[in-house]
């Protein structure tokens, strides 16, 4: 069964008659991506919203987003859940999205999107391998710290890539109080921590309410160090098995199989280079990595699919080292499928 087939199945369920279950959270960590400005007092509901949304988004890029929502919004279970505290921050230095969607009285899920097309938002996926807390990191822990009201009702926290690591870091940088409030966390096939933060004591005493889904054939999800990972079966090869729309599902549950040998190989190659280079050789030659983009006045990556571009990025990589290099045309192949 598809993500679709399950909003069809289940969407006349209402949520206290169908507990919200991993399949919600992956169709609220998928729409976060999409643009939810307008939300008014009178246009607060997913329904209303969405139909705005739906009218105003024209990028090509977001067909999966776009569509789940259209699907949703014509579905009792999600139309009447209420859309709040949306948040986006996009320039040349940093990407950060995240919104609130209250399920019902006695729950609220947090979205923090993943990276979405800006160039920033990429450099600082790459920066987590030398840097905690990234700028974003910083946004996601006080947007948390703000949503969770004492008296209010429960929180899960969620997103899908960057958003997933995201959701992770937040939730351990809160106070045991708030943390209290937290009922779940999903970490959708996003990166894990470094060494320091993955063998602390936060991340140890957030576990219990902690889910790391990754596809069988996971590459985002390998980045980082991550452990007790949920493995599902996608309908799709790497890199496209990135998407949650393409993770398969039975009944309620996403259907879960073995990691692919590949993704394995690639996780335990990630952490050899991990110990093999410091956090400063690290800065350095990530730092190398977007210096080349930004020297080409790259700013988005759907500008790495323009032929001009490619070239411009041929000529700049004459004259540095194959390692650097090699990170930039995995960036440049991962982005322009």
């Amino acid at each position: 069964m598809t993500i679709y087939e399950y909003i069809k199945k289940y969407g006349d369920k209402t949520f206290e008659e169908k507990e919200f279950n991993e399949i919600d959270n992956l169709l609220f960590s998928t729409i976060v991506y999409l643009d939810f400005t307008n939300i008014t007092e009178e246009e607060n509901t997913l329904e209303k919203i969405g139909e705005i949304i739906i009218k105003n988004t024209k990028e090509q890029y977001l067909k999966d987003e776009l569509e789940c929502l259209k699907q949703m919004i014509k579905q009792e279970r999600y139309k009447n859940v209420q859309v709040e505290n949306y948040m986006y921050i996009g320039d040349n230095k940093e990407q950060f999205g995240a919104i609130t969607f209250k399920i019902n009285k006695k729950l609220k899920y947090i979205s923090f999107e993943g990276t979405d097309t800006l160039i920033s938002g990429w450099k600082e996926d790459f920066q987590l391998a030398y840097m905690y807390k990234t700028p974003s990191q910083v946004h996601a822990i006080k947007y948390l710290k703000k949503t969770i009201k004492l008296f209010g009702p429960k929180i899960i926290v969620g997103g899908h890539s960057k958003g997933g690591n995201l959701a992770l870091v937040s939730a351990m940088e809160q106070n045991i109080i708030k943390q209290l409030k937290i009922k779940k966390i999903f970490n959708n096939d996003g990166p894990g921590l470094r060494l320091k933060q993955f063998k602390s004591l936060k991340h140890r005493i957030i576990q219990k309410k902690y889910t790391h889904i990754v596809p069988h054939n996971s590459i985002v999800g390998m980045l980082l160090r991550n452990n007790n990972y949920k493995i599902v079966k996608s309908n799709k090869k790497a890199p496209f098995s990135h998407y949650p729309v393409t993770w398969m599902i039975e009944e309620d549950k996403l259907k879960e199989t073995n990691l692919n040998p590949k993704s394995k190989e690639l996780e335990l190659s990630i952490i050899e280079w991990l110990n093999n280079h410091n956090d400063e050789q690290r800065k350095i030659m990530i730092e190398n990595v977007f210096k080349i983009f930004d020297k080409c006045n790259i700013t988005n990556t759907q500008e790495l699919k323009k032929i001009k571009s490619i070239i411009k990025i041929i000529k700049e990589l004459k004259n540095i080292d194959k390692e650097t290099k090699d990170l930039v045309i995995s960036f440049i192949s991962y982005n322009f499928i």
